[in-house]
């Protein structure tokens, strides 16, 4: 969005009281009012600084220079006014909007914003544009701009509307429907204000809110492609990922600069099961927001398929990790193609999957800890993403690697470890809350413990099964008022890393858990598995099925509708009366133990 420019009375101007300046003001007044064309504007305010090397006539110079998008030559016609025009704060607010639009000059602008506040700290433009300048890397700073300039000029609606946009940068998803209403009540006919209304109801996860608002700016203008892209996006979220590729794709279409678009065309496509398509377009996740700050290994070549790959003899392959845990463990298996396939690599893994990766593949001193901050000799070796590589090797629904267990123990499990046999009954683990680190999912992963655990407490008050807590983190104390029963351990205390993990998963009878870097681990060592997961479930899960061709020996529970864990959890309870051969609700209602 432009910056606002605002013309102030010629007599707070400054010292023009001599006939130049009163006509370069007249002048800037009609290019801003657009009673005489840019171009003439040009000619004129050019031929009088000629003629008199009087610096007010810049400021009429350099504003029909903006105006006709000539920013760099702008520029440098402002910079020979500083002097002249040093307390002129419409100055200044032009040499900002000006010095914004080229990259190389943010400081500039930055500096010529901070100078009009100095010398009229009341004027709303000047703090609005500094809020546009500052809303990516500083929200919070903008934020303040915003409403200070509200605070001056509250009928301002792209005011209210920036200051919506602001507030979702920060993820105040509420304030920012507040401030966004206020924008459109102002001015209702604006379709940028009506689409980042929709994304704050999509951050607030009110799906049809969402869809709405997005339809309502394509209806407004139909080749609006941040909302065909969002729209799109939205459709995934309600796992309606067939209609949702005719938005996507038209996104693309209509902003071939957007990878935003090609990034939720994949996880469309991926959703789908077209994995040709989708692992393609997949690439795009590098050029996104999310992918900013990934540090690629090597300056070598990116290698992009089969035939790049190196040989015997080739300076080696490095796989390196650029998602989560449960991504490296899930695409792990992709190294033992790279052996069957004759090709030198080395694995950068996860810190934290180190112990596992190395002992539990057999790769051992070929999986190495991620390179440090601090330089390191030039490396030119080529380089791969682990999660590129189902691009590489080509692979569709029918040809999923999945040869399973693909984790092996090491060694006999340490004593510390040993899970003993239940007599008569399951070793069951339990998993009911993903990451907190990452709030949006953890917030559509997880559910409370309490949902859980009446059912699994009828069963061991039956003697059937023997209960094991493998959650981690600040959500283990939600076992608390169940921790001393004699037939429940709580790991999370004696657990030290992933490999631990994977002694104690590959002992127990079947593992009831959300959708974590648990979850793929049990099924990768291919241990019975019921997967817990949202009606917007990861690309990963694909579409209506309970079943994942990833992982064979993984049963998948998905919610009715977004949000709706008890869903899940009837179907988890019929599943057990299934596995049991018991009706265990008539059973606790008969008080029978």
């Amino acid at each position: 969005m432009l910056s606002e420019f605002t013309l102030i009375p010629a007599a707070a101007v400054g010292p023009e009281s001599h006939a130049n300046g009163d006509a370069a003001y007249q002048l800037l007044i009609q290019v801003c009012e657009g009673t005489i064309s840019s171009e003439q504007a040009v000619n004129q305010a050019l031929q009088q600084f000629n003629s008199t090397g009087d610096g007010l006539w810049v400021r009429p110079w350099g504003m029909a220079l903006w105006k006709l998008e000539r920013y760099e030559q702008a520029l440098q016609v402002l910079e020979q006014g500083l002097e002249a025009c040093a307390t002129d704060v419409d100055f200044h607010v032009l040499m900002g909007m000006v010095a914004r639009q080229l990259p190389a000059e943010h400081k500039k602008a930055l500096r010529a914003y901070r100078v009009a506040l100095e010398l009229d700290p009341g004027r709303s433009d000047a703090l609005y544009n500094l809020g546009n300048l500052l809303k990516d890397d500083d929200p919070v700073e903008a934020e303040e701009c915003y409403l200070r300039s509200l605070n001056i000029n509250p009928q301002y609606a792209s005011g209210w509307h920036n200051l919506g946009i602001a507030l979702n940068n920060q993820n105040r998803y509420n304030e920012a429907l507040q401030a966004l209403m206020v924008s459109l009540r102002l001015d209702p006919l604006v379709a940028d204000a009506w689409c980042n209304l929709g994304l704050a109801f999509y951050g607030q996860e009110y799906f049809e809110k969402a869809e709405a608002c997005f339809r309502y700016t394509i209806s407004m203008n139909n080749q609006h492609a941040a909302s065909h892209t969002n729209l799109g996006n939205t459709l995934i979220s309600q796992l309606l990922p067939d209609e949702a590729l005719q938005y996507l794709e038209r996104g693309a279409e209509l902003d071939t600069s957007s990878t935003n678009s090609l990034w939720n065309l994949a996880l469309a496509y991926l959703l789908l099961g077209k994995y040709q398509k989708g692992w393609l377009h997949y690439e795009a996740r590098f050029h996104t927001k999310d992918f900013e700050k990934v540090q690629i290994p090597t300056s070598g070549p990116r290698v992009r398929c089969l035939a790049d790959l190196p040989g015997p003899g080739d300076p080696e392959l490095v796989v390196w990790c650029e998602q989560g845990l449960g991504d490296a463990i899930q695409f792990c298996r992709y190294i033992y193609l790279l052996e069957a396939a004759q090709v030198p690599f080395v694995l950068l893994g996860r810190v934290q999957l180190l112990s596992l990766l190395q002992q539990w593949t057999g790769f051992g001193a070929k999986v190495l800890p991620p390179k440090g901050t601090t330089p390191e000799p030039i490396d030119i070796r080529p380089h791969v993403a682990l999660m590129s590589l189902p691009m590489i090797f080509q692979t569709e629904l029918a040809t999923v690697p999945a040869v399973v267990p693909y984790l092996h123990p090491p060694e006999p499990t340490p004593l510390l470890l040993q899970v003993p046999p239940p007599p008569g009954g399951l070793a069951i683990g339990i998993v009911w809350a993903s990451n907190p680190d990452n709030k949006a999912m953890y917030r559509n992963k997880s559910f409370p413990l309490s949902l859980l655990m009446p059912r699994l407490l009828d069963l061991l008050s039956l003697d059937l099964i023997d209960l094991h807590s493998l959650q981690f983190g600040a959500d283990a104390e939600q076992l608390a008022p169940w921790r001393n029963h004699e037939r429940i351990t709580d790991w999370s205390e004696i657990l030290n890393n992933f490999s631990d993990s994977a002694h104690v998963v590959s002992q127990l009878d079947l593992i009831i858990s959300v959708d974590t870097a648990v979850a793929h681990l049990a099924g990768a060592l291919n241990r019975p598995t019921w997967l817990l997961i949202p009606q917007n479930a990861d690309f990963r899960w694909l579409k209506n099925r309970s079943d994942s061709p990833w992982y064979p020996s993984m049963r998948l529970f998905r919610q009715a509708s977004h949000g709706d864990w008890s869903s899940v959890i009837q179907q988890v309870h019929a599943a057990l009366d299934e596995m049991f051969l018991l009706d265990l609700e008539a059973l606790a209602s008969a008080n029978v133990h």
